[in-house]
């Protein structure tokens, strides 16, 4: 499995796995013109995520890579395969890409509180809840929690010196 860097090809991809069924209900989906612009913006990384076949199966966003206070922003991800591990391998990925790469000191995202399968995975993978912020997302059937939830940068070492 590996990351790289999205091209535009792969936008119209990207924007049928975020509208699937499956997906959509945990993201505010963005359209081809926001997608190209995290693509071209400094402070943003719109990662594609490939198994071992070089298919494209996901995607990821990440913000705040210039932020002076070393805390990057797991803003999005997206698996199109669910319950084969693909997103578990990513945000292993991904970790590793904001501590080693980007020397980030906290890498945070906020996830649905309904979204427990999420929540799960975050916190198997050494993320820890930080707080809800309530009814922050308004939908069409009313206001939304978030959780909050990070993984800072001693707390990823320890867990790969395991």
């Amino acid at each position: 499995m590996k990351l790289e860097h999205t091209s535009k090809l792969n936008l119209t991809k990207i924007l049928e796995m975020e509208r699937n069924f499956e997906n959509v209900k945990f993201i505010a989906p963005y359209d081809f013109d926001r997608h190209n612009k995290v693509i071209q913006e400094k402070d943003e990384e719109h990662l594609s995520i490939f198994d071992e076949n070089s298919r494209l199966i996901g995607f990821v966003i990440l913000a705040g890579l210039t932020n002076l206070n070393k805390s990057i922003e797991f803003k999005r991800i997206v698996v199109s395969e669910k319950s084969k591990g693909f997103g578990s391998k990513a945000i292993e990925l991904i970790k590793e890409k904001c501590f080693q790469d980007y020397y980030c000191n906290r890498l945070w995202l906020d996830v649905f509180d309904f979204n427990q399968r999420a929540i799960h995975v975050y916190e198997k993978l050494g993320f820890h809840k930080e707080g809800v912020l309530r009814e922050c997302i308004k939908t069409r059937n009313g206001y939304k929690n978030l959780v909050v939830m990070s993984i800072l940068k001693r707390e990823y070492y320890e867990r790969t010196a395991d």
